[in-house]
């Protein structure tokens, strides 16, 4: 990381929300606020797939505020920098999680962005085809867990942000071994879909034959409960 960014850091992070910036939520539509709730005063293990950034659109912010750790994954190592510096008790992973264990291909713009994706017609679209590439290593979910302290550890939260390749997250995690009680999940084929149009959705027909049950939407954002 170079002293720009450094410095960019330092201002966004320690000037700009610690400072100037009272946030309640710091996620999107409020997802933590439910997910906060849902949890009440427990202690836990989250998994945060796409996490971005540790303070600004982040699900699980709330959650570590609380006292929880838990392993944060994205494709930008520019992201997982600013994990390691705000959150150096937190296991933070530069790796694409997929459904098998290859060599993908990233599409962005900048290093560090929320629609960087795996996604070529994503791309397309968030991009307007100008983007860059760059390949990354992948691996499962499974696979990524096992390689930490957190092996073998049931996953209370699992925070799914992964830009289309959503369902391909899910695929590669063990739900025998690490079965997480709450599921937030992106399905961007629509925003702000119907029941209808959620329930003829992959991800949604996947988690309810896992036994999981919706209970709270908002445009992208789907969270499920286990059983």
């Amino acid at each position: 990381m170079n002293i720009f960014e450094k410095l960019r850091m330092f201002h966004n992070i320690y000037i700009k929300n610690n400072f100037f910036i009272q946030k309640k939520t710091y996620s999107m539509n409020e997802e933590d606020i439910f997910i906060n709730n849902y949890f009440k005063k427990n202690t836990g293990f989250f998994v945060d797939v796409g996490a971005y950034h540790p303070l600004e659109l982040n699900n699980s912010c709330l959650l570590y505020k609380r006292g929880w750790n838990g392993i944060n994954i994205d494709i930008s190592s520019l992201s997982v920098d600013y994990f390691n510096y705000v959150r150096p008790d937190d296991t933070n992973i530069n790796i694409a999680v997929t459904d098998k264990k290859s060599i993908k291909t990233i599409y962005y713009q900048k290093k560090k962005s929320p629609l960087n994706t795996l996604n070529s017609n994503l791309a397309s679209k968030h991009f307007s085809k100008n983007f860059k590439k760059k390949k990354i290593k992948s691996d499962t979910l499974t696979s990524i867990i096992d390689k930490t302290k957190f092996k073998g550890i049931k996953i209370n939260f699992l925070n799914i942000d992964a830009e289309g390749k959503d369902f391909e997250v899910l695929k590669g995690l063990n739900f025998k071994r690490y079965k997480p009680k709450l599921i937030c999940v992106e399905m961007v084929d629509s925003f702000n879909p119907s029941k209808k149009v959620i329930k003829e959705n992959k991800i949604y027909k996947f988690l309810i034959q896992k036994k999981y049950k919706l209970v709270w939407s908002a445009h992208y954002s789907h969270i499920f409960k286990g059983k």
